[in-house]
């Protein structure tokens, strides 16, 4: 066996970007239930679709998984069918989001 597989202590730690990144994931996550729990959410979707076409993308571009949720959220779809698509983004963006250790190269 090789002296790195038997005797590595090296710990590998997430780059702090992506601490960054996920505490302002997190963030945005928060602030999104938030607003669905005030009922503002109504009228942040309207403020955004209100923007001028190229701000509205930027912003879609920039908020994407909560400008979506927002949009799932204030839609006419059922409510069953709503609130399973705003949690599966919720999860599945802040499982992509989660730090992770910086691969060695091999």
């Amino acid at each position: 066996m090789s002296k790195s597989a038997i005797g590595s202590t090296e710990v590998r730690r997430a780059p702090a970007s992506s601490k960054g990144w996920f505490v302002w994931m997190t963030g945005l996550w928060i602030i999104f239930y938030v607003l669905m729990q005030s009922g503002e959410l109504d009228d942040l979707a309207a403020w955004i679709r209100d923007l001028p076409i190229v701000v509205e993308l930027l912003v879609w571009l920039v908020f994407f998984p909560q400008v979506l949720a927002t949009a799932v959220w204030t839609s006419d779809w059922s409510e069953g069918l709503r609130v399973t698509l705003v949690v599966l983004f919720t999860v599945v963006w802040t499982l992509v989001s989660l730090p992770r250790p910086k691969s060695s190269p091999k």
